[in-house]
């Protein structure tokens, strides 16, 4: 009879926790002004209703929840005396189950959009976490360059407007931008046989070529948008930003290295017996081709 009457009176005790408002006292007495709340805390996040603790939701101090739920501050109800946070909820519910149990992560196809709320509700040990996730890495690596480098995010609105002109303009399903670096001028040499008709490869290039001016002021047909001069490294970098720019977009991109491989000189060689060869100049400066569907 006694343990009976020992379990109602823990069982009392353990339901009186779970109801009473947690009082706050400043200077030994009581503030009327300062928010109480119940040791279960029923949540609204933006239309999304979740049930957590306070202890949950004071886990981490320098959090955003922690400070809601400190009595410092006026939390809002809606209709239903829940509290109203202005966030959209659907990934919350991730939040909560790594406070209850940090060994709870979001799956892979959710790391994002949870990385993002943990930033917003200042869940510090979450976001270090997911951090190291692959996808996190890269878009934050991609945000950091385009910060250093804001001629990235200047000409990735240039190309994306040009895209959506080709498509209004063709109504094609696929569209394709070329863009090239400035670099120096880069030539090869190539040697046709004239008997054969077969091209031998890499050649020297002729005195002629080096007397003459006029290739000096060539340019590539092809490109259709300047990207200034970068170093490898550089250049690198912002292919990978315009990859994530214009996946975030909507675009599938596709983006191939090439050569310009426009002739640029050329000259006939007569040998004796041999017939009429060829030397032809084509400029190799590199341009990339972007594919968009």
């Amino acid at each position: 009879m006694q343990t009976s009457t020992r379990t109602a009176s823990t069982l009392q005790q353990t339901e009186h926790v779970l109801t009473m408002p947690l009082q706050h006292y400043r200077n030994g007495a009581h503030n009327a002004d300062t928010p109480q709340f119940h040791f279960i805390v029923p949540l609204n996040v933006g239309g999304h209703h979740y049930t957590s603790t306070l202890p949950v939701l004071r886990k981490h101090e320098e959090s955003m929840l922690a400070a809601m739920f400190s009595g410092r501050h006026i939390v809002v109800k809606d209709k239903d005396d829940r509290y109203f946070i202005e966030r959209d909820g659907t990934n919350f519910g991730h939040i909560l189950n790594f406070l209850r149990d940090s060994s709870r992560l979001p799956p892979l196809d959710k790391v994002k959009d949870v990385y993002q709320e943990a930033l917003y509700y200042g869940i510090k040990p979450l976001a270090d976490i997911l951090r190291r996730y692959r996808p996190i890495r890269e878009e934050e690596e991609v945000a950091r360059w385009a910060e250093q480098c804001p001629a990235a995010q200047d000409k990735a609105d240039e190309i994306a407007d040009l895209v959506l002109k080709k498509f209004a303009d063709t109504l094609s399903r696929t569209s394709r931008v070329v863009l090239q670096f400035d670099q120096e001028p880069c030539w090869e040499s190539v040697h046709l046989e004239g008997s054969t008709g077969v091209s031998t490869g890499s050649y020297y290039k002729p005195h002629d070529f080096q007397q003459d001016e006029s290739h000096k002021d060539h340019k590539c047909p092809l490109p259709e948008v300047s990207m200034g001069e970068m170093s490898e490294k550089e250049r690198g970098k912002t292919l990978s930003f315009f990859d994530h720019y214009f996946e975030k977009l909507g675009y599938k991109v596709e983006i191939l290295p090439g050569e310009c491989r426009e002739a640029v000189w050329s000259q006939k060689i007569t040998w004796p017996g041999d017939g009429l060869d060829s030397i032809t100049i084509y400029c190799t400066k590199q341009i990339y081709t972007l594919t968009f569907a």
